[in-house]
């Protein structure tokens, strides 16, 4: 069985609309197995139209595999997982930058970038121009999900409150890809295309004000380049982002006021594929 989800985040766009995509392409015929989608886990968040959820302010990409006796997130997160994510054998989870953020289009993967790692390779099959190897993030369906020894990926692709429908198309041709990796789906082939193969996390801002980028979204740049900064009410220097490593520019911060905490700018240094 293939699990495919979006909407963990209720102001995440490319997800859903690749499902709904999704389920207009896809032919029980050609289909050998189960394959549940899911175009809004959070349907109480997306309603909101927030990244958190509206009852208890609690973020369900962090809440895997959530608790049946606690608040309305792990209840939720509780019911996805046991539900949805323990019989599946395969987990894609789609997300885009959501209102505050924005993404270069990439399909995560877990563990070495390998062609041994069946999660590097189903990344592999979504087509997309950068893999990204995962932070081990508890909380993260899909990374909870590989954990139980699932097949399980993420993907990322644009945000900033909007929705790409080319970020919706390349969903769908995407989880059509994979599920053709895995003999579930005839008559598909998968794009496979030469990607770059990154690594890395976010930098998060340390003070609160307005955010100004020195580069965009995909662009190279070079140890130690200043790549953002924050400034004050007047204008004044608050704290300076460098990249740590030579790389790309993965995904920045899109709304203009930051607070200390927040995500800021997400450099991807590149790996060598085994």
């Amino acid at each position: 069985m293939a699990l495919i989800t979006a909407g963990v985040h209720g102001d995440e766009y490319e997800g859903p609309a690749g499902i709904f995509s999704l389920a207009r392409t896809l032919s029980p015929d050609h289909l050998q197995g189960t394959v549940i989608a899911v175009p809004v886990i959070n349907p109480e968040a997306f309603a909101a139209g927030t990244r958190l959820h509206p009852k208890d302010g609690a973020n369900l990409a962090r809440t895997f595999p959530g608790n049946g006796n606690g608040g309305p997130t792990e209840q939720l997160a509780a019911a996805v997982f046991q539900e949805l994510v323990a019989p599946a054998n395969y987990v894609i989870d789609l997300h885009s930058g959501g209102v505050e953020y924005i993404f270069v289009p990439v399909a995560g993967f877990y563990g070495d970038a390998a062609s041994a790692n069946p999660s590097f390779q189903a990344a592999m099959s979504v087509g997309l121009p950068v893999l990204w190897k995962l932070p081990p993030t508890e909380g993260v369906l899909s990374y909870e999900a590989w954990r139980r020894d699932k097949i399980a990926i993420g993907a990322e692709y644009g945000g900033a409150g909007q929705l790409s429908p080319d970020g919706a198309q390349d969903y769908c041709a995407g989880i059509l890809g994979c599920l053709a990796h895995w003999g579930m789906l005839a008559g598909v082939s998968e794009d496979r295309r030469d990607a770059a193969v990154v690594e890395g996390d976010w930098q998060l801002a340390s003070a609160s004000g307005i955010f100004v980028a020195s580069c965009g979204l995909g662009d190279a740049v070079r140890e130690n380049t200043v790549v953002a900064s924050i400034v004050g009410p007047r204008g004044e220097a608050l704290q300076e982002f460098t990249a740590s490593s030579d790389g790309m520019i993965l995904g920045l911060r899109s709304k203009a006021y930051i607070r200390a905490g927040d995500w800021a700018v997400l450099v991807g240094k590149r790996v060598e594929v085994d």
